[in-house]
């Protein structure tokens, strides 16, 4: 090798020498768009529009009814048609028989109690109720969502409706929310897992959104994945994201230039200092090793193995079909 060629090695080197913690000291900030984000909205806007799994409509207050009374002429000789409005009770008065108790009921158990009532006068009742207006109340969307604010709204709607009217998470949104709501006396609030409703499917975390609930979309954690890595920079943290997992997020180690078993995760403690916890992916991989679970802001550096780089820049180059060993 040339002395010039050596002493650019040597530049280059030098210039690298550069260390891990230099790479920690200068991470970038978290993107404004991700396409995990996308996606993500994608599956909630989809969920939203096919809501498998829930249940019918339970009648509330001020709900109107339509009861229609097929054994009770009216005055033009039809079936008899009557209109109750559903009490803050959830109960309604109907002709002959009275208050009957319709509220948390869907429109079919409705039916069912107002045919029971009537079974005290008419031996098979044949009796309809059908929702004519449904009752309006608000659901307040706040965090990171496109357009957080209070949605008013009528009818029965669901989470990922609710997500769906307030414009789909924005790129800063995390993968878990919040609801908070009122049981009886006592504030209750209930998280979900947006991966498992929306992704998995899991229509049960679908919930029956009621008055005055309050949804909570909370910010995401950010970690960065530095060094040798096809695609450098920061990624939100997912629930139980590892050191490995980030490393795949990241398009996966330089298999060229990675010094894998030199990797290193940077992790701020008490007093904001920096603890340096050493990561062997191969060791990892191999089983030998268990992987380490992500906390929020954590920094994991994939160093350049440095005869790896001169070879593949300098020597390979040369084009004198030298065999020289990869470390």
């Amino acid at each position: 090798m040339t002395s010039g060629r050596l002493l650019a090695v040597a530049l280059v080197l030098l210039a690298w020498g550069c260390s891990a913690r230099r790479l920690a000291d200068s991470v970038p900030p978290p993107a404004d768009k991700t396409d995990e984000v996308d996606a993500l909205n994608r599956e909630i806007a989809l969920a939203a529009g096919h809501p498998k799994g829930v249940t019918d409509y339970h009648v509330g207050p001020d709900d109107l009814l339509e009861v229609t009374l097929f054994d009770i002429e009216g005055k033009d000789g039809e079936p008899r048609m009557v209109q109750a409005r559903v009490s803050q009770s959830g109960i309604i008065t109907l002709p002959l028989v009275g208050q009957v108790t319709v509220g948390g009921r869907t429109a079919i158990e409705a039916e069912q109690a107002v045919r029971d009532a009537y079974r005290r006068f008419i031996r098979e009742p044949q009796i309809t109720v059908f929702v004519k207006e449904y009752r309006s109340y608000r659901v307040s969307v706040v965090g990171y969502v496109e357009k957080p604010g209070v949605i008013e709204i009528t009818g029965q709607r669901t989470l990922l409706e609710i997500l769906a009217m307030a414009g789909g998470l924005n790129s800063k949104a995390g993968k878990t929310l919040q609801v908070s709501r009122l049981d009886g006396d006592r504030q209750e609030t209930l998280v979900i897992d947006l991966d498992k409703l929306s992704h998995d499917g899991d229509m049960r975390l679908n919930l029956r959104m009621l008055p005055g609930d309050v949804v909570n979309v909370p910010k995401a954690g950010v970690i960065y994945v530095q060094g040798s890595v096809h695609k450098p920079g920061a990624y939100r943290l997912r629930d139980s994201m590892t050191v490995t997992q980030a490393i795949a997020a990241a398009g996966g180690p330089d298999e060229k230039l990675a010094n894998k078993g030199g990797t290193t995760l940077f992790r701020r403690t008490a007093g904001d200092k920096r603890e340096e916890i050493p990561i062997d992916i191969g060791a990892i991989a191999a089983g030998r090793e268990e992987d380490v679970r992500l906390s929020e802001n954590d920094i994991v550096v994939v160093p350049m193995s440095l005869p790896r780089y001169a070879i593949d820049k300098f020597i390979g180059g040369i084009g004198m079909g030298l065999s020289m060993p990869i470390f």
